[in-house]
């Protein structure tokens, strides 16, 4: 079992790909999140002076991504990449994908 976890920067292409997953019969969680960089820019904590003079240059209109987490056996992390893949022509840029081994869980069962 592996935890296959996936942030997609384009919002149609995240929605695409979840409708993807979820046609071969995969479901998960997803989550609001945020890049590092946009969290620093919109933080009150101050930054570091070099973060501090950046963030007054750079404009802060950056889009909230989102992150799903999927549950699923090992035989079916390779077909849920190629999903993904498939969604995205490749993630390049766009986002991250990876997968953590799970050697025990509880709770909802298929």
């Amino acid at each position: 079992m592996q935890l296959l976890v996936i942030t997609i920067d384009n919002c149609d292409e995240f929605l695409e790909t979840l409708a993807g997953l979820k046609a071969h019969g995969m479901n998960g969680i997803v989550f609001q999140s945020t890049s590092l960089k946009h969290a620093l820019l919109n933080s009150s904590v101050d930054a570091a002076p070099i973060f501090g003079s950046l963030s007054k240059i750079v404009s802060n209109d950056f889009e909230s991504s989102h992150t799903a987490f999927l549950l699923l056996n090992d035989d079916m992390i390779e077909h849920a990449k190629r999903v993904v893949r498939r969604n995205t022509n490749g993630l390049g840029k766009k986002g991250v994908m990876f997968t953590v081994p799970i050697s025990s869980y509880e709770g909802i069962e298929e």
